[in-house]
């Protein structure tokens, strides 16, 4: 008695192949299972919406809650600032200054430290955290000497040294 077991596995595939194929039941069974999985994909991004998952994704991506702004928007916002220290007028150079400063006040809260001032933000990180701290507190000085002392004078140079302080920071954020 001679059985040829792969011929007989060979036809109980063909059966099977024929009847996964052309079966009503197994047809039901597939658009069943399609619409299962279709309901169940929703349901995962309806909860995650809930959940909140913009500002998890946001810490998973940059390792920090940070203000969702582009990177056009934030290189044009700062050159703006720039473009002040060309025209020659000390007063303009001030103006620079001090739009630097508020852009870092706005990307410090938009990363979540607390604080009044931009004084106070500075103050509660912690050292080592930011690596540009002491060149943002260094700049942030000559803010509060611009905005405090009547008749402070900034030379183009310093202005630019405080730009670049700013442009550290605002790189370390990944901004640019």
């Amino acid at each position: 008695m001679n059985i040829d077991i792969f011929g007989v596995l060979y036809g109980i595939g063909q059966s099977a192949a024929t009847f996964f194929s052309t079966s009503f039941f197994i047809a039901a069974l597939k658009f069943f299972l399609f619409v299962y999985v279709a309901v169940l994909l929703a349901d995962i991004v309806m909860l995650l919406m809930l959940r909140g998952l913009s500002g998890d994704l946001k810490v998973a991506l940059f390792g920090a809650d940070r203000p969702l702004l582009s990177q056009f928007q934030a290189i044009n916002r700062f050159e703006k600032s720039l473009a002040r220290l060309e025209s020659g007028n000390p007063s303009q150079y001030k103006v620079a200054v001090l739009e630097a400063d508020a852009f870092a006040d706005e990307v410090l809260t938009g990363i979540g430290y607390k604080g009044a001032t931009m004084g106070a933000k500075l103050d509660s990180i912690p050292d080592g955290q930011i690596e540009t701290k002491h060149l943002l507190v260094e700049a942030h000085q000559i803010r509060n000497r611009i905005v405090h002392e009547t008749g402070f004078a900034i030379a183009r140079e310093e202005a630019h040294k405080c730009l670049e302080a700013y442009r550290a920071f605002f790189d370390e954020m990944e901004l640019f």
